[in-house]
């Protein structure tokens, strides 16, 4: 059922969030989520047990990595009488997994693989054991100011950037759920709460509680009732810290040695054209030559990335998908 978003009323704004969140939730045939316990997947699990639905969550925790989520995740899996999966990889299975990964996506982007690697692991687990459609908690820091960087943004810029994510924004595990195969449900990008979330302002985004600043506060306050206060203001924890895959950068700089990492990035800059960050990016399109020709080579439509010379498919776009330099 879609409400009016026309009304100045703080409360009425989170009534109207909160059903429509319910019924993006309602509205999607799921039995199994990627739990991170963060804010947004909480959410989610929070309101389909509320609506009578047993789902199985997975949750991601390295073995040899940080694994924050864990904690969180063992919180509402018993808050909830949730059937809880938590898969523990070594580095070493992720590094094994990682061609599969980079085949799908077509980056050796750092940052996105090791987020993606966290996806690609879980959804994999979840059809192993049963699992048909999958809730993920993606959209909710696009759409609501999640990240620290856009709560930090002058009041007056961030509806407008919002809204340009809102055009823009990519989730890579609607790309990896196909290929394993699994299907994967995405409720925080429905078309109603996309149309709610371009409406609101920075104040309704973003606050401060005991000194701390956060983003989706709306989304914070709508379902405060429901949830641990722990799991409420939880802070923003990136995937990779999150799921542990952040150890990836130590290994990649203990796998490749100084003189080795120089030789090589000088020898892919004169012969692909191709600026090379670190040790771990360099790890990682080691892989993507094995599979694609050099960025330059591939077909552009609108404009190159100077860091890679591959394609970026919008002329708005300050973000390389391909490499993730930015801004390009």
């Amino acid at each position: 059922m879609s409400l009016p978003h026309d009304s100045a009323d703080p409360m009425s704004k989170r009534a109207q969030l909160r059903r429509l969140v319910e019924d993006a939730v309602a509205e999607r045939e799921a039995d199994g989520i990627q739990l991170s316990a963060g804010l947004d997947t909480s959410i989610l699990a929070t309101i389909a047990a509320r609506q009578g639905r047993q789902l199985t969550g997975v949750c991601v925790s390295v073995a040899d990595g940080p694994g924050l989520d864990e904690p969180f995740a063992s919180i509402m899996a018993t808050r909830l009488g949730l059937d809880l999966h938590v898969i523990r990889p070594k580095l070493s299975d992720l590094i094994e997994e990682m061609p599969s990964l980079i085949n799908i996506l077509g980056t050796f982007d750092p940052m996105e693989l090791r987020n993606s690697i966290a996806a690609y692991v879980a959804l994999e687990r979840a059809r192993e054991i049963g699992i048909r459609t999958v809730l993920t908690g993606d959209g909710a820091d696009e759409l609501f100011a999640g990240y620290s960087y856009m709560f930090n943004m002058p009041p007056a810029d961030l509806p407008k950037y919002i809204q340009h994510l809102n055009e823009v924004m990519y989730f890579s595990s609607r790309i990896l759920a196909p290929c394993l195969p699994i299907a994967v449900e995405l409720p925080y990008i429905g078309e109603e709460i996309r149309s709610f979330a371009v409406t609101l302002t920075a104040e309704d985004l973003v606050g401060e509680r005991n000194g701390t600043r956060f983003g989706k506060k709306i989304l914070r306050e709508a379902f405060a009732d429901v949830l641990p206060d722990e799991i409420t203001w939880r802070v923003k924890t990136p995937i990779e810290f999150g799921s542990g895959s952040t150890a990836l950068q130590k290994f990649a700089a203990e796998a490749i040695g100084d003189q080795e990492f120089d030789e090589e990035r000088k020898s892919v800059s004169e012969n692909d054209r191709v600026a090379l960050r670190d040790k771990e990016q360099l790890l990682y399109y080691r892989m993507y030559r094995r599979i694609f020709p050099p960025p330059g080579e591939q077909p552009k439509d609108t404009k190159s990335c100077a860091q890679c010379c591959g394609p970026v498919p919008r002329l708005d776009m300050s973000f390389c998908r391909i490499c993730g330099a930015y801004p390009i």
